[in-house]
């Protein structure tokens, strides 16, 4: 008798430990459903991120997953704002910046790098996030830099993709001598003008890192600095070959232009595929390198992009409620996302379709690029007035005026507390 219940105890035991599992396996926390909060800081990509938390609320039961979306213009200073009050959103995206060093150094955010999902991501852009050593930004994907270009209307001329700054400079003449706006531009968006320039940086500019350093400690200008002529004519340059009034159009309006067959060409990041892909165009359009001047001198702007940070703020039970929707987007709705946006993959069980960028691919797969030249080197309030600069340069065409703006911008704001060379 004594054994018969030994038995069937054994068998309760083991039938409540395979439930408990079961239950984990579904989220069950407790008996109560569990609210997290994502905080989505990329506006354009909202609805691709509508449907990942749809489908993960729907498969999840006791986890509720509410999306928070702001302007982008405030979204940044809303979210510092509330991790300084102690009041951190469960998970949200973020970059490698300044910013995000912040954020780590004010302890708000969880050192992931002991965690399962390290090992969801590609060695070498893992690298590129780590902070002090640790992982506490968890990449889903990378981006670059390019041209967009309509390829129908370059076969259509024959047209050639240029490989140098001389041939770029060509097809805009060419573009523009039959009454085609070769380049569409949003520079009202300064970000979006101050990005590309970036790449111009990275490229004409050999010694941008110490340069940096050497202008915080007022030991030079811009105006000393090796490359920077050719940056200031580039801008002035492409200008000339933009729509009227590039000031007056923001990133929409760019795409706008392109999307209708105005301009030929559009220079944006990879991040505007997603925006692209859904304008159901008649037309197909590719990617290739802003060229340096020589082909051999060209590289690619490449970051870790869309990346994760958790909240050390948030309690046990929501840190291990945004863990399951993390695991959630590295296991199944990264697979959406890399499809819908095209972003190159930063996750290694998932490939993304590079046919529109394969000029882009072999600088990506060689690891001819470089990593935008503020990211770690700037504050971002630097980031801004040198943003105000580069629309003034496009406005008056004044070099001189530009080069004490510039310089302006780092010296007023200083050097960051971290800076990564």
């Amino acid at each position: 008798m004594k054994k018969r219940i030994i038995v069937i105890s054994a068998i309760i035991v083991v039938a409540l430990l395979i439930t408990g599992f079961i239950l984990h396996k579904n989220n069950v926390f407790g008996t109560k459903v569990v609210s997290i909060e994502f905080y989505m800081q990329n506006e354009s990509e909202v609805d691709i991120y509508e449907k990942i938390v749809k489908d993960f609320n729907k498969s999840h039961p006791k986890i509720k997953v509410t999306m928070v979306n702001l302007p982008e213009e405030e979204s940044g200073e809303v979210l510092n704002m509330r991790i300084q009050n102690n009041d951190s959103p469960d998970i949200y995206n973020e970059w490698f910046s300044q910013d995000s060093f912040n954020k780590i150094d004010s302890g708000a955010v969880l050192d992931m790098t002991n965690s399962k999902f390290v090992d969801y991501i590609q060695e070498d852009v893992l690298k590129q996030t780590e902070y002090n050593g640790k992982n506490y930004l968890l990449p889903m994907t990378t981006n670059f830099m390019g041209v967009y270009y309509n390829k129908d209307l370059f076969e259509e001329y024959n047209i050639k993709v240029p490989e140098t700054l001389d041939e770029f400079w060509e097809v805009c003449e060419f573009f523009e001598s039959k009454g085609i706006t070769p380049i569409s531009a949003g520079d009202k968006d300064g970000w979006n003008l101050a990005h590309w320039v970036q790449e111009v940086i990275g490229m004409y500019m050999p010694n941008y890192s110490e340069d940096f350093l050497n202008i915080y400690d007022k030991k030079m200008t811009f105006a000393d600095a090796e490359g920077i002529e050719d940056v200031a004519d580039i801008v002035i340059n492409r200008t000339k070959y933009t729509q009227d009034g590039p000031l007056a159009a923001d990133s929409g309006q760019q795409v706008s232009l392109f999307v209708n067959k105005k301009a030929a060409m559009l220079i944006n990041g990879s991040w505007k595929m997603a925006e692209l892909n859904a304008a159901d165009l008649d037309f197909e359009y590719a990617i290739f390198p802003f060229p340096a001047k020589t082909k051999e001198e060209t590289t690619v702007m490449s970051n870790a992009d869309f990346s994760f940070m958790l909240s050390a703020q948030s309690s046990k039970e929501k840190q291990a409620a945004a863990q399951e929707f993390l695991e959630y987007i590295f296991e199944e709705g990264a697979k959406y996302y890399i499809e819908q946006s095209g972003s190159p993959s930063a996750l290694k069980n998932i490939k993304a379709d590079s046919s529109r960028y394969e000029a882009i691919l072999p600088y990506l797969e060689s690891g001819k690029i470089f990593r935008m030249p503020y990211s770690g080197r700037w504050t971002d309030d630097t980031y801004l007035d040198y943003t105000v600069a580069l629309q003034n340069l496009v406005g008056s065409s004044d070099k001189v005026k530009f080069y004490q703006e510039f310089t302006d911008s780092l010296t007023t704001s200083g050097k960051p507390k971290t800076y990564i060379k």
